[in-house]
């Protein structure tokens, strides 16, 4: 199932994957030693990806859970959770407890950062 995903989502990254803020480079989380890429909802392009990983194609605040932290720059379109105040907060995936998926809003905007491992998106499915 996971291989038909990666399939899936490869597929769809090739197609229509953009960043969620830039529209160049996919901007990633590295968090727990993993790394996240943040997938948009709407008119991101992104929807086909949102759903192959099993998540809404409309994210809202109703996804998340409880606080982890915020989000600063890493530099190269990545981003590193701290505990110092910034102006991204993330969560974790309410309707589901996993640590495949968190939310990230960026001003007022809710997006999902799906854990990514080379060709392979893992999902909630």
């Amino acid at each position: 199932m996971r291989k038909f995903i990666s399939l899936l989502v490869a597929l769809a990254t090739l197609c229509c994957f953009t960043a969620c803020t830039t529209g160049d480079t996919a901007q990633k989380l590295c968090y727990n030693g993993n790394e996240y890429w943040i997938c948009g909802a709407g008119d991101t392009g992104e929807g086909s990806v949102l759903e192959a990983c099993g998540l809404p194609n409309e994210l809202t605040a109703d996804l998340c859970g409880e606080f982890i932290g915020f989000l600063e720059s890493a530099g190269n379109n990545a981003y590193e959770v701290v505990e110092s105040e910034t102006d991204i907060p993330v969560y974790n995936y309410a309707p589901q407890e996993t640590e495949n998926v968190y939310i990230v809003e960026i001003d007022g905007i809710y997006y999902a950062a799906i854990r990514h491992d080379g060709d392979i998106y893992y999902g909630i499915k």
